[in-house]
C-alpha cells in the first residue's frame, strides 16, 4: 500500500473527513510519524512497556460532613 492509501484508510476507519489540504499534510508527514513509531519499538526492553502516562478514573466517595 502507498502512504496515500494507508492514510486514507486510517482516516476512513476513524470516521474523519479532513480537507484536501489537511489530508495532503497528513500524507506528507506519515513517513516521519511511522519512523518515530518504529523507533519506539526498536528498543527490545521497551516493547512491552506502557509508552505513555495513563489516567484511570475511579469513583471515590469523599465524606465532606
Amino acid at each position: 500500500m502507498t502512504d496515500d492509501q494507508i492514510v486514507s484508510a486510517m482516516l476512513a476507519a476513524a470516521g474523519l473527513s479532513p480537507s484536501a489540504e489537511e489530508t495532503a499534510a497528513l500524507i506528507n508527514s506519515y513517513p516521519m510519524v511511522k519512523g518515530m513509531v518504529d523507533t519506539l519499538y526498536a528498543v527490545d526492553a521497551a516493547r512491552y512497556e506502557n509508552m505513555c502516562l495513563t489516567f484511570q478514573a475511579e469513583a471515590v466517595f469523599a465524606d465532606w460532613a
